[in-house]
Parts: C-alpha cells; structure tokens; sequence
C-alpha cells in the first residue's frame, strides 16, 4: 500500500518541512534534530511519542498520501497513549475523526492505530504472547509493528535488526509480522492455531485436576483401585449373608400373641442401628472434609504464591554477571537462557494457574457447604435416636410382659443382625463412591489422550502449512535474491568461502556468506547489511501485491560508521545512488526519507530539511510568539 509523507508542521513555529516523491534527505550537525524529526515522523505514523525535551507537550500536523486519499493528521507530541489524535480527509469524502492515539477508551471504537489498520488495509491479528506456549494471553499486532519493516532508526542500524538485540517482545512481533507479510501465518494456519490453544487449555487444566486427583487419592485410605474392587465384593457377600440371617430371624419369631411386638422391635432396633451407622458415616466423613479442607486451603496459598512469583518475578533478563559484574555477551537464541544457556523449563501460564486457583476456592466453599450439611445431619440424627430409643424401651417392656425372658434373648440376636447389615450397607455405599472416583480419573486419562494427540496433530499441520505454501516459498526466494542483488549493488564487504546470503527461515534474520548479523564483526558492515535488507524487502512488497507491507522506507544514520574516504566512500555513494534508483523506479509507490549528517553525495536528492547548530529543528521564538506549555504525562515512555 502506497504511504507518502508530503508536509510536516511543529505547529505554533515557523518550521514546515515539505517532502517530494522518491528520495528526501534531512541533514545537519548532529545537535540539529534530525533523529527528533525521524521520530515525528515515526509519531505521525502511529509509532509512540519519543522526541527531545524541547518537542514534549508541542504539537505537529503532517499531510500523508495513503493509497488514493489524502490526510491532515494534528497530533500532540505526549506520551499519553490516550491523547486524542484529529484527522480529516483532504477532498474526497471529506470524513473526520478525532481518535486515543494508541489505547482504546469508553466512547471509542478503535483507536489512531487501528484507523491506520484500516486505511493501510493490514490485517487486525491477535497473537499469542509467548509463541512457545498457546495457553498465554493474545496481543493485537499493531501499524507501529507492521511499519518495523519501514524504519531503521538510528541506535539499531549498526547495532540489530530492527531493535531485537535487547527487546525480546519486539523481537516477537517482527518475527510474527513477517510471517504475516509473506503469507506464512495465513487464515487457515490462524484458524489451526486458535484451536491448538484451545486444546492446550483444556489439556494443561485436565491434567492439572487429574494430578490433583491422584495426589489426594493417594493420600485417603482409597490409595489403591485392585484393593477396593477385592472390598466390596467381599462387602457384597456379607452383606447377602446378613440379610439371608435376618430373613431367617424373622421366620423364627413368628409366634401370633408377639409377632406384632417383635416386628416393632425389629423395626426399631434396625433404626437405631442404622442411626448409629449413619451417625459414625457422617463424623468420619466431617473428619475427612475438614482434612480436605486443609488440603486445598494449603493447595490455594501455594496457588497465590505462585501467582505472585509469575507476576512480580516474570521476564528478569541478565545483562550483568551476578558473580563478577561483568556485562554478558548476546549470546544463545530465542529458547534459551543468556546466562547459563539452558533451555528454561516449561511454567505454567498465569491464566492456567488462575484457573486452577478459581477451581480450588470453589472446592473450598464446597466442602464447607459439605461440612455444615454433615453437622447438621449428625444433630437430626442424635435426635431421631433418642427418640426411637424411648419407643424401643416401651416395646421392650411390653414384649417382656407378653414373653417374659424369652424376648430379651432373642432382641440381642436382632440388634445384631440389624447393625451388622446397616454396618455393611455403609460400607458399600463409601466403597462406590471411591471407586467412582477412580473412574473418573480414567476418564480424564482418556480425554487427555485424545487431546494430546489433536495438539500433536494441529503442530504437524501447522508445521506443514508453513513450509508447503510454493507461493510463500517463491517470495522468499525472491527476498532471497533481492537481498543478495542489493548487497552486490553496495559493495558489501563480502567473507571467504561464502556459505549463501538469504533470509533464515527460522529466525527470518539476515545471513551474510553464513553469517548472522551479530557476527559480522564491523559496524559499517552492519549498516549496509541493515539497509540492502530493509530495500529488499520494499522492493518484493512492490513487485508482489500480496506482501500487505507499507510503501515507505525511512532511515536515519545512514552513513553511520560506513566511513567518507576512498572506497568506503564510494560504497556509500554506490549506497544512495541505488536507494535513488529505487525510489525513481517506483516514483509513484514508494517514498524514501533519509537523515544524514552530511549532505546526499550524489545528486538528484531532494533536500527536504538542512539543520544545524543554530537552526535547530524547533526554530527560536520570534516576537509575539510563546514557548508551548509543557502538558504532564500519564504515562511512561513506550518507545
């Protein structure tokens, strides 16, 4: 998508700098301003506020040609990321908006860099934060994240490719913004990975409730499954042969002047039984649910402590040895430590752990609801007994009278045979309930089965869609062979026994004969390599409408560390006069802003802006003109 900056003004000063199609060159002494102009810049085209002291609480307007529409963009040079931005079309449709420039607020529906989203036609992605673990939380890519591949600024064109050296987040974004613009994250992939991450929840939370299960199995007298199973059938058994004793008691206690007596008796001594049984259950199970209750008191606090250590103690990085104080060479990759070089070890997500701190408090409240609910019981049923206790006296006595000894002998037998068989009842009843338990964990053991061979096939599939794609293999190759053309068109310096120049498809970095571009080893080297890679990737975009990548390439430093005598200055000609090239070549779709401090050694720039010493960027207040009002921050500096 065509961008072109046509005008930028410091409203409330006389500087109004005008920029032409193709190639525009701001130099000056080194205390001009240029890179606080790059940084306007970058602020006009939604990047975060970061200018010089003197530009804080100031306000630019810029023109910007984006596409076919025309643009008057009023911004305040705060790093508040609420502050409103105003924009209104220049004929056209005429439309308007005032806009949070980078945080969305009540009222609003997207923000300045969401507008510039849409009208640079990037696609609205969201992407996991840590792209080894799906299970953490989702971010938007943003247009200061597409327009990485648009800017060289002037502390990383030396240094690291678009500032990955010693930010890890932004290393993320360039890496996913690149597999955006080539095609390698496309809307199928998307679709494939959003429900890998549901997988992976569902199956870090299943196996987290299954390990929480077995651990509190283990720790009850239902330590062992076989063991259970051998229980109840013996409880079974005994429990047939109680009742086959009970129905034989009946049938012996059938004489017609008691039989009416002894079946009350019966009753009520089996209810009594059955009380007590009943009774001793529920104070067995109070005193197991209040043990319970300990457990996941202890499990919550461990829980929160983790909590804490995730959100106090996450994304440390050493830059000093702990033990020496020497600094620490870059050094590693992406999935290992700096310090110690090991891969660190997998941690849950805070979200994971939140979930799992919300499922224990539950199952606190629960067995608290389960505890007053025993308690409860075991009063109705302390009081259900001494009632049946008083109605079996009063039978007993008139039993006594009707059969004189005869009754007292045969209530033994009985109150025997009744509590033996409620004994085993309950015993039966608490023997399923714990091999349900055990089922349950067999199913879990299933389903996480199951989901961990969807997850092994969702990563195969996108495993194979990122490298199957022969389109996406055609642009890289032409990335490929576009880097290599422009390096030659520089007169890199190149090493012996070149072992291939191309773009890694693992790190999507630069490879210079075999080299990463940490070790090249010279900083002018570095610079050539940063700016051949950043026009290769211009150049693709224009050849291949594919490429959503925005057509507008700004560089500040560009001569940095290349040197301005005999074949250093030639490269460095050889330098501008193929970003000229390019910029003539595509006239009408890509715009070229470079800041140097010496003048372009070649003609055909346009000089867009000349600083110095005494003609600052922010011109000196003249009569009847007043210094801004410096506005106060809400927010730190995210640039």
């Amino acid at each position: 998508m065509r961008i072109r900056i046509e005008e930028l003004h410091l409203v409330g000063t006389s500087r109004r700098i005008r920029f032409e199609r193709g190639m525009n060159a701001i130099t000056g002494a080194m205390s001009g301003g240029k890179t606080a102009t790059i940084s306007c810049l970058r602020a006009l085209l939604g990047a975060d506020v970061s200018v010089v002291p003197e530009l804080r609480g100031r306000t630019m307007a810029g023109t910007v040609l984006i596409g076919d529409r025309r643009f008057r963009i009023v911004r305040p040079l705060v790093t508040t990321t609420t502050a409103k931005v105003d924009i209104a079309e220049i004929g056209g449709q005429e439309e308007a908006w005032r806009l949070p420039a980078s945080e969305l607020q009540a009222g609003y529906d997207h923000t300045f860099r969401d507008w510039l989203l849409d009208r640079l036609g990037l696609p609205r992605i969201k992407v996991p934060r840590a792209p080894t673990d799906q299970t953490s939380p989702l971010v938007p890519v943003t247009a200061s994240d597409y327009l990485m591949y648009c800017v060289l600024r002037q502390k990383e064109i030396d240094a690291s490719v678009f500032g990955t050296a010693d930010n890890h987040a932004k290393n993320i974004k360039r890496r996913y913004v690149f597999e955006i613009l080539y095609g390698i994250h496309d809307p199928e992939s998307t679709g494939l990975r959003e429900r890998l991450r549901e997988v992976s929840t569902e199956l870090e939370a299943l196996t987290a409730d299954s390990v929480t299960l077995e651990r509190l199995l283990a720790e009850t007298a239902f330590g062992s499954q076989a063991q259970l199973e051998v229980q109840r059938t013996a409880t079974e058994t005994k429990l047939r042969a109680a009742r086959t004793a009970d129905q034989q008691l009946t049938s012996e206690l059938t004489d017609p002047s008691t039989v009416t007596l002894r079946s009350r008796i019966a009753d009520a001594e089996s209810e009594l039984a059955r009380i007590d049984m009943a009774t001793a259950a529920e104070s067995a199970a109070v005193a197991n649910l209040r043990e319970l209750h300990d457990q996941l008191i202890a499990q919550s606090r461990r829980l929160t402590r983790a909590l804490v250590a995730e959100r106090l103690l996450n994304d440390f990085e050493f830059h000093t040895c702990p033990r020496c104080g020497s600094g620490i060479p870059e050094r590693g990759d992406d999935h290992t430590c700096r310090l110690c070089l090991q891969t660190p070890p997998q941690t849950a997500a805070p979200s994971s752990l939140a979930s799992e701190q919300d499922r224990v408090i539950e199952q606190v409240s629960e067995t608290k609801q389960l505890i007053e609910r025993s308690t409860k019981r075991i009063e109705e049923l302390q009081a259900a007994r001494a009632g049946h206790a008083r109605l079996r006296n009063d039978l007993g006595a008139q039993l006594d009278r009707a059969t004189s000894a005869f009754v007292s002998d045969q209530t033994d037998r009985i109150r025997a045979t009744a509590a033996e068989q409620a004994r085993l009842e309950e015993r039966l009843i608490s023997l399923e309930q714990a091999l349900s338990l055990y089922e349950r964990s067999q199913k879990q053991a299933r389903r996480i089965a199951e989901l961990e061979q969807e997850q092994e096939s969702l990563n195969a599939s996108i495993d194979a869609s990122r490298h199957s794609n022969p389109a996406v293999q055609e642009r890289l190759r032409k990335l490929d062979e576009a880097f290599e053309t422009i390096l030659r068109a520089f007169d890199t310096p190149r090493f012996e026994e070149p072992a291939g120049t191309y773009i890694s498809r693992k790190t999507y970095l630069p490879i210079v004969d075999g080299r990463s571009f940490s070790d090249l080893g010279s900083q002018g080297v570095e610079v050539l390599v940063n700016v051949a890679h950043v026009l290769a990737h211009q150049l693709v975009a224009l050849r291949d409408n594919s490429i959503p990548l925005p057509n507008i390439l700004i560089i500040d430093g560009l001569s940095n560390n290349v040197g301005h005598e005999g074949i250093d200055l030639e490269r460095l000609r050889k330098m501008y006069t193929t970003l000229l090239s390019a910029a003539l070549q595509h006239i009408d779709d890509l715009q070229i802003i470079v800041a140097d401090n010496d003048p372009p050694p070649i003609s055909g720039v346009h000089r867009a802006l000349k600083l110095s010493d005494t003609d600052r960027l922010v011109p000196e207040a003249t009569a009847g003109q007043e210094a801004p009002a410096t506005e106060t921050d809400q927010s730190g500096d995210s640039s």
